[in-house]
């Protein structure tokens, strides 16, 4: 079989480089390791209830995905987070302490509700003043560690920064870079020196989508994949086939597959693991997989849990995170039923989800469901007085499946895809690279797109002659 152009990997980077690719009358081909589109990005409907496997929200700061799902017809079913239940808790010294009001993600833009939280001791919060007058960093790849205890002390690190963060990245600060993790934060301090400034003219600044700060879809996020899965239908897709090799030759590459046959594609687009695109990479560019071979991967898993209403205690806001410093065995929990409508089948259920993993729960993470299950309804019960059993529960697991931006993490992608410049038409793909968020998914799939159909622009111009084909056609 030959292609135009083949896309490895199903999950939402490579389903956008589809998309596009597609769009753009090219004889593609989508192949991906499961039996289902969409990798982390998927709903299941069960019983009335919305079980997500992957995110649950998106950020609405950044357009990307807004712009992709009314691309894709869905700007309908974009939903808001319920405004009576907006706010987040930090689990701190045995009870849970609201999140101070107006902070982006861990910088105050507004320092009244700070000085009122009981998150933080007098000395905390004067440390945290102390922003206002430190100068600039100097460190080209500082860790995020080191980024917040300099700008706003101990306590803002421990009980504010480490378990946000953990929440998005599973990662420890003191190995995460902030040049490749959080960027925004170094130019806020580039442009205005102090955070709690940067902060104040960022939140001065209005919004016009009319949106919540996160979002969802009416019918979870897996709507969204599964509507980017439909657009490629006229492609050729396969599921339940892996990649096992990647060559070079006959001016493009050969694919072998484990169900033994093998593809030929003038460009292809890798959108897997790292672990996964390090092992493609071996023959063909062996300096890009050695890059890419160091980027970190950790396991994380979820457990879903449906009670009835007269069972749980009164529950505040959308959830709440913990420190690692608390020694506690889970990250945090969500109540998705307070934070979005329509994700429980009527108001006598609550919906709850919690989140392992991190640097100190990787065994667990890994565990079998009922362990998980065990381990989470402990600490429910801990934290939050929970003790009766749920009417239904779901766990997933996702092993190796989250990347982490250590120290270097720039460098090592930048090694990687100077790597590419002798080989057109190999692009990367997908969260190992420039961001782990849906907005970075979608902008690197897209990228990727762009990058071949750029490449298979400057070869046509140096053939005679160019071969048209009708879209999802085939040689």
């Amino acid at each position: 079989m030959r292609f135009d152009v083949a896309v490895v990997g199903g999950g939402i980077s490579g389903l956008v480089a589809a998309h596009h690719l597609h769009r753009s009358g090219l004889a593609m081909v989508l192949i991906e390791t499961t039996s289902r589109l969409g990798g982390k990005v998927q709903t299941d409907h069960q019983d009335g209830f919305l079980i997500e496997a992957g995110p649950d929200s998106f950020v609405t700061g950044k357009r990307s995905v807004l712009d992709l799902a009314r691309d894709l017809g869905l700007e309908e079913s974009v939903i808001s987070s319920r405004p009576e239940h907006r706010g987040s808790h930090i689990w701190w010294q045995g009870r849970l302490h609201p999140l101070p009001g107006g902070l982006l993600l861990m910088v105050p833009s507004r320092l009244g509700p700070l000085l009122g939280s009981s998150l933080l001791s007098w000395r905390g919060k004067l440390r945290v003043l102390a922003d206002l007058v430190i100068p600039r960093g100097e460190k080209t790849d500082e860790s995020l560690e080191s980024f917040v205890d300099r700008r706003l002390g101990r306590e803002v690190l421990e009980r504010i920064a480490e378990p946000l963060i953990a929440g998005i990245h599973a990662a420890e600060p003191s190995t995460m870079s902030l040049r490749a993790s959080f960027p925004r934060f170094l130019e806020m301090e580039r442009e205005h020196r102090s955070l709690i400034l940067a902060a104040r003219a960022a939140a001065s600044r209005p919004t016009t989508n009319g949106l919540s700060h996160f979002a969802s879809f009416e019918g979870g996020m897996g709507q969204l994949t599964d509507v980017l899965a439909g657009s490629i239908a006229g492609a050729d897709i396969m599921t339940s086939v892996t990649v096992t090799a990647l060559e070079g030759g006959d001016g493009g590459y050969r694919l072998t597959l484990s169900n033994r046959s093998e593809l030929k594609a003038e460009s292809v687009v890798l959108a897997t693991p790292a672990r996964t695109t390090a092992q493609l990479l071996s023959v063909i560019a062996p300096e890009a997989a050695a890059a890419v071979a160091d980027i970190h991967q950790v396991a994380t898993s979820t457990v879903t849990l449906a009670y009835r209403t007269e069972h749980i205690p009164p529950l505040s806001g959308s959830g709440f995170v913990v420190p690692a410093v608390e020694d506690r065995r889970i990250m945090g929990v969500s109540y998705l039923s307070q934070k979005w409508d329509g994700r429980v089948p009527d108001s006598r259920f609550v919906l709850l989800r919690a989140f392992v993993g991190g640097s100190k729960g990787q065994e667990l993470a890994r565990a079998e469901q009922d362990q998980l299950e065990s381990a989470v309804r402990h600490e429910l019960d801990a934290m939050v007085g929970i003790t009766a059993d749920p009417v239904k529960s779901w766990a997933r697991s996702w092993d190796n499946g989250l990347h982490q931006y250590t120290l270097g993490h720039r460098d090592r992608v930048v090694r990687a895809e100077s790597a590419f410049a002798t080989h057109p038409g190999l692009a990367l793909a997908g969260a190992a690279f420039h961001g782990i968020g849906l907005n970075e998914c979608v902008d690197s799939g897209r990228s990727a797109a762009e990058t071949v159909l750029a490449a298979r622009s400057g070869s046509a111009r140096s053939r005679p002659t160019v071969r048209l084909r009708s879209p999802g056609g085939r040689d």
